[in-house]
Parts: structure tokens; C-alpha cells; sequence
């Protein structure tokens, strides 16, 4: 079909032009199909042989596919990764990761959600992602877990403020300051009220908002001054965020999570280290933040 004769066709298969004769008889009889007419000692394909050529075609494709998609999960060359996080990590993190994942790994597919820490566990333990982040301690039986990281939370400030100068900043500095905060629900929030009512410290709480995110906008526009975590404070430092040492430490704990049934991947664990190495990366720079 592809040599135009028998003896080609022979020559191709480094065999004898009989055996080739003999190959077409028995498919023939096997098939009950006339596949090539004799003319004149040629064999000339009917039209059954040139239709079963083309379905002959596309199976090979498809096992030459099934074969390249084989080689490439072995060097990690393909494959597809399902990541959900807290939304404290959707922003400039997670695409950090990402991106520096997929210049070493750019045949790799990644689907990325934003969801809270309840529903992440469920995706998880139903085995809808692979990976998962939360931005709290967490810890199921269904899970593997472990702490992503716990640095300490910073204190933020806009451009100019007076205490900017200051290296470390007390809870008395912050006497009748004006506050932006989390929502009077968030955990982190709540510790951090603890830690100025223990101190008799009054601020003026003049924004509630829910993400780390907007505090720290707000902050940077001038409406008061935070207590937020390094990841997302470091993403307004270019802006002029300031970022200073808070006197109390305040943990910001969070966890990674896989489920424990899933089947391992390689490719997913080579994942979970490039999320290693950029959170050592994010932490060291707002470690430097900090001390500016």
C-alpha cells in the first residue's frame, strides 16, 4: 500500500515476495474481503484494502500516541496537576509556582481553585485535586498533612508613616492608631485581638474586610495600618507597602495537603517541591522586607 509492490513490499519486511503472496491470500480468506485484484502479475489494492488501510492507519497513530504520552509521563514531560489553595495563596504565589514549574515542565497542565479550608478538605478526601494548601492548621485522618510554613505575621504601613522608622513595632505604639483588620470572625483576627486586650491597648478599628488582600491595599492607600501574613504583604512591597517586625509573634501556620488514597505521582511530588523552594524564596525576601 505505501511501496506500490510486492517485491517492494518484501524488500520493506526483509522477506521473500511468496511470503508477502501468501500474507494477502490469508488475510483475504480470513477477512472474506477481495483486497487486491491480480493484473497482470501486479497487485492492485481494491477499494476495501485502501478503507481498511486508512482504519489500519489510525490505529497505529493511536498506539505511536499511546506511546509518546508513555515516554513523556516518564520524563515527566505531561501529565496534568490539580492544585486548590486558600485565597491567601491565589495571588502571587500560586502563579509564581506556577510559571516556574511550567518553563522546566511546559507540556504540563495545571488547574488551579481558590476555595475555603472546609471545602479543600472535601475536594480532597473526594479526590477532585491533587494537592492542597490551607491557610490554617489542619489536620484529618482521610489527609496526609503537613505544615507548609508558620513564619510570623508583619506589621504593615503605609509610605511615610511615622513609626516606618521603627524596626520593631509594640502593641503600645499602636494606642488610638487607626486599623484595618480581617473580619471579626477570622482566627487570626480574634488572636490578634487577644494580644491587644492583654496588652490594654486600644486601636480604632476603622476597616473590616476579609482578605489579607484588601488590608493591605487599603493600608497602602493611607487608611490605617495592619497585621497581615508575609506571602501577601510581600506582593504590595513593590508598591511601598512597608512591612515591619510586630513585637508579639503571631504565627501564621499553614498546611499541605494530598489525599491519602490517591494514587502517588512523581510529577506531583517534583510540584510540591517547586512550592518548597518558592515559599523559602517568598519568606527570605519578606525576612529582608522587614529589616528595610
Amino acid at each position: 500500500m505505501t511501496v506500490g509492490t510486492v517485491t517492494a513490499a518484501a524488500e520493506m519486511l526483509h522477506t521473500s515476495q511468496p511470503a508477502v503472496s501468501r500474507s494477502i491470500q490469508q488475510l483475504e480468506s480470513a477477512l472474506g474481503l477481495r483486497l487486491f485484484d491480480r493484473t497482470k502479475g501486479r497487485f492492485v489494492p481494491t477499494a476495501y484494502a485502501i478503507a481498511l488501510f486508512e482504519e489500519v492507519k489510525k490505529t497505529f497513530l493511536g498506539v505511536e500516541h499511546i506511546a509518546r504520552v508513555a515516554s513523556n509521563l516518564k520524563t515527566f514531560q505531561s501529565g496534568n496537576i490539580s492544585i486548590v489553595c486558600s485565597p491567601v495563596f491565589s495571588q502571587g504565589f500560586i502563579a509564581d509556582v506556577a510559571s516556574r514549574f511550567l518553563e522546566r515542565h511546559p507540556s504540563v497542565s495545571l488547574s488551579i481553585d481558590t476555595q475555603l479550608a472546609s471545602t479543600i478538605a472535601e475536594g480532597l478526601i473526594a479526590q477532585r485535586f491533587d494537592i492542597g494548601i490551607v491557610a490554617y492548621p489542619l489536620s484529618l485522618p482521610a489527609l496526609e498533612w503537613s505544615t507548609f510554613a508558620e513564619p510570623n505575621e508583619v506589621f504593615i504601613l503605609p509610605p511615610y508613616h511615622p513609626l516606618a522608622n521603627r524596626e520593631i513595632i509594640n502593641p503600645e505604639d499602636l494606642r488610638e492608631s487607626r486599623f484595618v483588620s480581617l473580619g471579626g470572625n477570622d482566627v487570626y483576627r480574634q488572636r490578634l485581638d487577644r494580644v491587644f486586650e492583654d496588652a490594654g491597648v486600644h486601636r480604632r478599628l476603622i476597616i473590616e474586610t476579609p482578605t489579607s488582600a484588601s488590608v493591605c491595599s487599603l493600608v497602602l492607600k493611607g487608611a490605617g495600618v495592619g497585621l497581615v501574613n508575609p506571602f501577601t504583604a510581600l506582593e504590595f512591597a513593590p508598591r511601598g507597602l512597608v512591612m515591619r517586625r510586630f513585637a508579639r509573634n503571631l504565627p501564621f501556620t499553614t498546611t499541605l495537603l494530598r489525599a491519602k488514597h490517591r494514587p502517588s505521582s512523581p510529577l506531583v511530588d517534583l510540584f510540591v517541591r517547586q512550592l518548597a523552594a518558592t515559599r523559602d524564596e517568598y519568606l527570605a525576601a519578606a525576612e529582608a522586607a522587614v529589616l528595610n
